[in-house]
């Protein structure tokens, strides 16, 4: 989903429809996850699945999702480096009029909070703060899902 936001330019608006790769992001590893753990669950074994065995398995799940959306968002990164710079192009004229149009900031503030965010929008998009961001998005979904299925379906036998 990755791939599919920044090389089809859903990055440049603010639409319905870029929505969906970052919503889908998170929903598709969200039905991943319940379905291995369900499937985990209905395993015919010598003993039976218990929460530990299921939170980890989630997470060794979660640390291939991660693995993958990283391995994108690095191709993209060192690869497409026109789309970062469009991209990096479209967040700074942002950061100009946002902090234009802020009337709490001195006039002679401006290009020094102007500069500081450009400065902390570099970082933010840098592959190892996104790589972090992922993995800590992967990791906490799979965790919150792996949880709830394993608590619901043992309520239910």
């Amino acid at each position: 989903m990755l791939l599919v936001q920044y090389l089809n330019g859903l990055y440049k608006t603010t639409s319905f429809v870029a929505f969906f790769p970052m919503f889908f992001n998170l929903v598709i590893p969200g039905i991943g996850i319940y379905l291995f753990v369900k499937s985990l669950i209905h395993m015919q074994t010598d003993k039976p699945i218990n929460m530990g065995k299921a939170l980890f398995y989630s997470l060794m799940m979660a640390l291939v999702m991660a693995a993958t959306n990283i391995a994108a968002y690095q191709h993209i990164y060192h690869n497409k480096t026109e789309i970062i710079q469009d991209w990096r192009k479209l967040q700074y004229a942002a950061i100009d009029r946002s902090v234009n149009k802020d009337t709490s900031i001195a006039v002679a503030d401006k290009p020094k909070q102007k500069t500081l965010l450009k400065e902390n929008f570099d970082v933010k998009i840098s592959p190892s703060s996104f790589g972090s961001f992922e993995l800590m998005m992967c990791v906490s979904t799979s965790m919150v899902v792996a949880l709830m299925v394993f608590v619901w379906n043992m309520k239910r036998t």
